[in-house]
């Protein structure tokens, strides 16, 4: 590990230590939630390098990323620390039907990242020579995945503030950082504008409120994933 990865995890003066790449991806909502709730917390990026080293010392049991540390406690798996934060940050659904809706999104990360990857880190040959058949796959899915948000929101009459009512939550988390980097990423907000209008509103509006500092501070631009 190196002398700066090093330094930075022995600091003890953070509430929050969060261990991941330098990029958005499976850390971006866990980054906009600790920013959100305004959280003192050790943003810690870490080289592919410097991870094979962390492997090693055997801190990280599960040998994935990321991974958030809280009160000596190391917690793992990106959907479980996002319920965890949630709940300590009273951002999760106020009923089990909203508690439902968010984990539907939060599992329909996987899905879209799924196809994301194999054009982003080809692994074979295969993926290689079809790096535009798997973003055109991506676009679609990313296109029939915001109808159905669409379709969601706008079916409540367009009268409510956030995705699930009139609260702010981590489903609103979701949908705005999530949509935003792979919109970004594959140049198709445009997508965004045309299958989800009222999506699109809303994702606007978070961006200049609730979530305005992590889009100022904490969201990677120039990350690829």
């Amino acid at each position: 590990m190196s002398e700066e990865i090093d330094k930075e995890s022995s600091k003890d003066d953070y509430q929050y230590k969060l261990y991941y790449f330098n990029g958005n991806g499976k850390a971006i909502i866990i980054r906009a939630i600790l920013y959100y709730a305004k959280a003192k917390f050790n943003d810690i990026k870490i080289t592919q390098e410097d991870w094979k080293k962390l492997k090693q010392t055997g801190k990280f049991e599960c040998e994935e990323l990321p991974v958030m540390e809280h009160k000596g406690q190391l917690f793992y798996q990106t959907h479980a620390i996002e319920q965890y934060l949630g709940y300590t940050f009273n951002i999760h659904g106020k009923n089990i039907e909203d508690e439902y809706q968010i984990n539907c999104l939060l599992d329909s990360f996987d899905d879209l990242f799924t196809i994301f990857r194999h054009f982003t880190w080809p692994e074979t040959e295969e993926d290689k020579e079809h790096i535009q058949d798997y973003q055109k796959a991506f676009k679609s899915k990313f296109a029939f995945f915001v109808s159905i948000l669409e379709k969601k929101f706008s079916d409540k009459g367009q009268t409510d503030k956030y995705y699930l009512g009139n609260y702010f939550s981590l489903a609103d988390i979701f949908i705005t950082v999530v949509l935003s980097n792979f919109a970004d990423k594959l140049s198709c907000e445009n997508i965004l504008q045309e299958q989800g209008t009222n999506i699109y509103s809303l994702i606007k509006r978070i961006k200049q409120n609730e979530l305005k500092k992590f889009f100022e501070e904490g969201y990677i631009k120039e990350s690829k994933f």
